[in-house]
């Protein structure tokens, strides 16, 4: 049996071990990851609808529910991976140092447990769009793109978490920051607004360098017009990014682990 295959199943097995610890200690367990995102998009489309007096039978007022809805579903998972994988150490120090053992399979078990929530979040996200009086995508290319974006999200904030780890297991401002900016996140990305379209426009260029606001903006066209092309070269870019930093990160960590467990003592 290989080291990477060691590795592998004993991160799934780690995955399952956590996810069975959450079950146990939340008495509503995964419903969490439905219900904070539909309070804020109920919230959001309900005070916009009494400030515009819009009719909540329009499809302006579901493609801004949905936005809501899967925009802040999205981001709140983004935001959790990247504080799960830059705090591994921090959390896994006992084990890390009283097993000797690589830090690789609690990566993967955070990349395992962090698929599972999407899928979860995905589902959800489907099953509101006829809810909300909106069609699905028909064509092949359009779920592709889908997919794409989902998986990006991933990659993206797996690789920001793994570039953050050693700066986080060392000092712990890093882990309040990180819990600081989902707010500006929100603000700064297209979940309470349509993603800007003008490129002579400030907010065009902080959406094309932020790593969840061109996914985000892809799925919502998706579900709108599939007028996603100004935001799928943006995309493109931080696949790229996000692949290089991940495989940097991974292989640096093998040399970092044994110094920040040094370095951070009991």
């Amino acid at each position: 049996m290989s080291v990477y295959y060691k590795s592998i199943l004993s991160g799934w097995t780690l995955a399952l071990r956590s996810i069975h610890m959450q079950m146990r200690e939340h008495l509503l367990g995964y419903a969490w990851v439905l219900i904070i995102p539909a309070l804020y998009a109920i919230c959001y489309v309900y005070i916009k609808r009494e400030l515009t007096g819009a009719d909540v039978n329009n499809v302006h007022y579901g493609l801004d529910a949905l936005r809501a809805f899967t925009g802040i579903t999205l981001l709140q998972f983004w935001l959790q991976l990247v504080r799960d994988m830059s705090g591994l150490v921090r959390k896994q120090k006992g084990m890390l140092r009283g097993l000797d053992i690589s830090a690789t399979p609690f990566v993967a078990a955070v990349i395992f447990e962090s698929a599972i929530s999407l899928a979860i979040r995905t589902v959800l996200i489907i099953i509101a769009v006829p809810i909300l009086g909106l069609s699905l995508p028909t064509d092949v290319i359009s779920w592709l793109l889908f997919v794409s974006c989902l998986l990006l999200l991933m990659l993206s904030a797996s690789a920001i978490g793994l570039l953050l780890l050693p700066w986080s297991a060392l000092y712990a401002d890093v882990g309040k920051a990180l819990s600081s900016i989902m707010l500006p996140m929100l603000l700064i990305s297209p979940v309470f607004y349509p993603a800007v379209k003008d490129i002579d426009s400030w907010l065009y260029w902080v959406n094309s360098i932020n790593p969840v606001a061109s996914p985000l903006a892809i799925i919502n066209e998706l579900f709108h017009n599939n007028d996603y092309m100004l935001y799928l070269f943006p995309m493109l870019i931080w696949s790229t990014i996000a692949l290089i930093l991940s495989f940097w990160s991974l292989f640096q960590l093998r040399k970092q682990v044994p110094i920040l467990l040094e370095r951070i003592g009991s």
